[in-house]
């Protein structure tokens, strides 16, 4: 019984955690437009909370939801307007729910003190009920069209007419599964891919020695439907891990919302994108730099209202997110139409704070300049807020992204708005990659950084104001010799070099290696004690021949290489 009871009780806080979820962006919708079907929304799901949380016992649950469902109504009917005040109390009653879901799925003995939410709640109602305003035209006959609809569509009253027939009953179309399940089921699909290609390697170095022999044919067929039925499996198990950045994105209209009173400004938010799916570990770690870049953009980019007016700006700054699919990865843009960053001040600064010496200054590129600002200590600010300014924060974003063999670029322009696009890979576990050797080693670079693999002869190679360039299709790119980014030796002194041409976000460059081996299905594996930012090392893999091989970020290396001109 007692199992049954955690069964129900677990369903109650993932019900009661999207219901939540929903109420926010909801809420500031409602601010921009007073939508009766909004309004109508807000209620059935501040009433399905307040009854799912009574049957169970949860007291405190139902006295808070009841308070704000007895305001809903009131908005409902009319009888009082939706203000930024009654906004704020039901807001802070929400966040206030959340705190009591949360304790009830840690099971933990806490009591929550919540009159001061309750009194907040009478406090906004007692404020709004004292204007006594009637009811809005507009509201009033959508909500008497949403009644009519309802009275006039399930049976008719003739009895004849009635539908006796019982319905069919609806499959279930969605089965909610323990994370842990499928990640452990992904962590086998890995492993099956590592014996797949352990399996064709040996199959393939057969069928040359033994070519005819029928054994090794049937080995040969056996393998190849072995190898499609496995990158099957791992597809299948990578759309298991796929979740809409929805779930991220949900809880920004609010913060916006509130962080632009706490500042005195107006900002609007622009979502697109939010149905673009991503792995389950982006969804848990890409939250935090969001909402990082999102602060700072609204601190530090956003004018006041009468400093944009002064500029011929709208008095409303814009802020829009953008998640789109491109090649094999997912690009983030988040953009503001603010002030930009000023490349002088952030230079100034950091070599106020130490970060960089005038002579180093000097030979940085603009773009090296503005990267600057995710050293850890870094900030324009000289004074502490509540939101930022504190030397935290634009560090995080470079850091946790990193974590998902991402980057971060920034686009800026003065008086005109800032972009930091981050880019990500679709998947974090099994990826397509680019086998090279240089010298004796051999290593592995995701293939979603490569865009040719080319030939070339060594009088193709070029040289100007001391940096190795080719020319590709009329386009002259930079050249380095892998060797030498890594520090190892290699470097065959052939007539003929393969090039490997790269693209990181919107710089491409070419990179020289001693053989190019070929593409390979990959595991990434962690290295404990490896930080990417400073070697450019994203993990490890087994070949198909058993041997360990490292993966390169192409996206540090390439910063360490094109940063300084």
């Amino acid at each position: 019984m007692a199992d049954e009871m955690d069964e129900i009780i677990n369903e109650f806080i993932v019900e009661a955690e999207e219901i939540l979820e929903q109420l926010d962006p909801l809420f500031v919708e409602l601010e921009q437009k007073q939508d009766a079907e909004i309004i109508n929304e807000i209620f059935r799901g501040m009433h399905t909370l307040k009854g799912a949380a009574g049957f169970l016992g949860f007291q405190n649950v139902v006295d808070v939801a009841h308070r704000a469902e007895t305001i809903l109504k009131k908005v409902r009917e009319g009888e009082i307007p939706i203000s930024a005040e009654i906004t704020d109390a039901i807001l802070k009653a929400v966040d206030t729910l959340r705190i009591l879901i949360s304790h009830i799925k840690a099971k933990e003995e806490i009591t929550e003190n919540i009159q001061p939410i309750l009194d907040l709640l009478d406090k906004a109602l007692e404020k709004a009920s004292l204007q006594e305003p009637e009811k809005t035209e507009e509201i009033e006959q959508k909500i008497e069209k949403a009644e009519t609809e309802e009275i006039e569509s399930k049976p008719s009253s003739k009895p004849e007419e009635v539908v006796t027939q019982a319905p069919k009953e609806k499959e279930v179309a969605t089965l909610r599964v323990d994370v842990e399940r499928i990640d452990k089921v992904m962590d086998l699909a890995g492993e099956i891919v590592l014996a797949r290609n352990r399996l064709l390697n040996l199959s393939n170095k057969l069928e040359a020695k033994y070519a005819g022999d029928e054994h090794v044919e049937g080995l040969v067929e056996t393998t190849a439907f072995l190898d499609r039925v496995t990158s099957d499996l791992q597809l299948a198990v990578m759309k298991m891990r796929m979740q809409p950045l929805q779930k991220v994105f949900v809880k920004f209209p609010r913060m916006v919302r509130d962080l632009a009173r706490t500042l005195g400004k107006e900002v609007d938010l622009e979502i697109i994108g939010e149905d673009t799916e991503v792995d389950k570990s982006v969804i848990e770690h890409i939250g935090d730099p969001l909402v990082h870049i999102i602060r700072n953009s609204i601190d530090h980019g956003i004018e006041s209202p009468e400093e944009r007016i002064s500029k011929g700006k709208p008095s409303k700054g814009k802020i829009v997110i953008n998640a789109y699919q491109k090649g094999t990865q997912i690009v983030i843009d988040i953009s503001d139409d603010g002030k930009g960053i000023d490349y002088e001040a952030v230079k100034a600064k950091a070599i106020t704070k130490g970060l960089i010496t005038l002579e180093e200054a000097e030979k940085m590129s603009e773009e090296a300049i503005i990267n600057l600002i995710f050293l850890p200590g870094f900030s324009t600010k000289d004074v502490s807020t509540e939101l930022s300014g504190r030397g935290v924060g634009m560090d995080v974003v470079k850091s946790n992204v990193a974590k998902l063999n991402g980057y971060v670029e920034i686009f800026t322009e003065k008086d005109k708005g800032t972009t930091f696009r981050i880019s990500l890979p679709l998947t974090l576990a099994i990826i397509q990659a680019m086998m090279v050797q240089v010298g004796e080693e051999i290593y592995a670079i995701p293939q979603s950084m490569i865009e040719e693999t080319l030939r070339i002869g060594i009088d193709e190679i070029k040289e100007v104001t001391g940096q190795r360039v080719l020319t590709i299709r009329d386009r002259v790119l930079p050249l380095f010799l892998l060797n030498e980014i890594l520090s190892t030796s290699g470097g065959v002194d052939n007539d003929r070099k393969y090039i490997l041409v790269a693209s990181v976000g919107d710089r491409r460059f070419c990179i020289s290696v001693d053989s190019v081996i070929g593409q390979e299905e990959i595991v990434i594996k962690t290295i404990n004690g490896i930080d990417s930012e400073e070697c450019g090392i994203m993990g490890a893999t087994i070949t198909g021949d058993g041997k360990v091989v490292l993966i390169l970020d192409l996206a540090v290396l390439s910063r360490k290489v094109l940063t300084v001109k």
